[in-house]
């Protein structure tokens, strides 16, 4: 807030008692005032104050004998010379006034006007009641200016500052809001029937199919029904995983943080149908002897620790005491997924034929996943990423 003092040191004026204060227009004509050539008063002997503080924007002065001070609306200046000196003068922020003392000069015939003990002005001696007096006048008209100055600025940066948390607030709400929308817009992406439950393929076809050629994989090797037993609580614990990230992330604080989010869980559930598109074949490839298919899927599950699922269990146990940790867990699954990417992705040893063999078993067992359609879909997010950069 800018000072400007011209209204209180009008009100001075106004009821002003002891005459020793002068007006603009008062100074302006005693400043001219001369005899026989020559100045007559201490505000045209020190004319220099009003290469300071120009005489259009003095609002008030006084003299005393041998000195002048003029203020302006925010400055004062104050003559710092002997009578017959024109040059000498102190340019002053006015609130500083109030600090102003008089001394009196011990060898001298000046009192000296001292601010922090540095004299800054001079009149002739005897001039301390004429200060005094003045002073009693002015300190209190300049020192309550500042103190409703002061107590104006605390309760207009009350204001401001109520405004701006009004503002933040409402910013706040508008985010929020669209945070929501994108929540809803996003999420439904996953979740087409808007049941709450991300959109991974339902049914237990894995198991169906095992149990289906159970006793023929018994007969080539016992140990294989436990393993496939294990990729089997793989795919359960990752599915719930899924379900249980979809259900953290409806609650990210901001759009940012949100498309990760949404980008990591789509990665996720390509992984899921990876896995079951991996794990359905290597059942087919076994019963259907091919075993080089199956020993390169069982290679690669085994790569990815698949057998004893202890990446997933550990993911599942976290998020159900997900706490904090979500951003950290989410860069976990993350990294998990482009391993299973690396490891399945490539599909080589997909063909027609293995498509018709592994479609052929599906229908054997009423199962509602088409060959096609799963691979279409592994293959079009594939392409997604790639022209994503990822």
């Amino acid at each position: 807030m800018e000072i400007d003092l011209t209204n209180s040191f009008e009100e001075v004026l106004t009821n002003n008692k002891i005459k020793y204060l002068k007006s603009q227009e008062e100074i302006d004509k005693l400043s001219k005032k001369t005899f026989m050539g020559l100045p007559t008063n201490d505000f045209g002997l020190k004319t220099h104050i009003f290469n300071e503080i120009p005489i259009n924007e003095v609002v008030l002065g006084f003299t005393i004998s041998g000195g002048a001070v003029i203020f302006s609306k925010k400055m004062f200046c104050i003559s710092n010379t002997d009578s017959f000196d024109n040059i000498g003068f102190s340019l002053l922020p006015i609130e500083e006034f109030i600090k102003l003392e008089i001394e009196s000069g011990s060898t001298t015939f000046s009192d000296y006007i001292l601010l922090n003990g540095i004299r800054v002005g001079s009149f002739n001696r005897q001039s301390e009641n004429k200060w005094k007096q003045i002073c009693d006048i002015l300190n209190p008209c300049i020192s309550n200016y500042f103190k409703n100055k002061l107590k104006l600025e605390k309760e207009e940066s009350k204001i401001k500052e109520e405004k701006r948390k009004e503002q933040e607030l409402l910013k706040e709400e508008q985010r929020l809001k669209e945070l929501k929308v994108s929540q809803t817009n996003l999420l439904s992406e996953l979740d087409k029937d808007g049941n709450g439950e991300v959109d991974v393929i339902e049914g237990n076809d894995f198991n169906l199919l095992l149990k289906k050629h159970q006793k023929s994989i018994t007969e080539i090797d016992r140990n294989y029904i436990q393993q496939f037993v294990k990729i089997s609580s793989y795919l359960k614990t990752k599915k719930n995983n899924i379900q249980l990230v979809f259900n953290s992330i409806k609650d990210t604080p901001n759009e940012e943080t949100l498309n990760q989010y949404v980008e990591i869980l789509k990665d996720d559930i390509h992984s899921y149908n990876l896995i079951l598109f991996s794990s359905l074949n290597m059942i087919v490839s076994l019963v259907e002897d091919d075993m080089i298919t199956f020993y390169e899927l069982h290679e690669m599950f085994d790569n990815l620790n698949i057998f004893d699922s202890k990446h997933e269990k550990d993911i599942s146990q976290k998020l159900n005491n997900i706490g904090d940790g979500l951003k950290d867990l989410m860069y976990s699954i993350e990294e998990m997924g482009r391993n299973i990417e690396n490891q399945l992705g490539e599909l080589t040893y997909v063909t027609d034929q293995t498509n018709r063999v592994l479609d052929n078993q599906l229908q054997s067992i009423d199962s509602s996943i088409k060959t096609n359609n799963l691979l279409t879909g592994i293959n079009a997010y594939q392409t997604y990423k790639l022209r994503k950069g990822s």
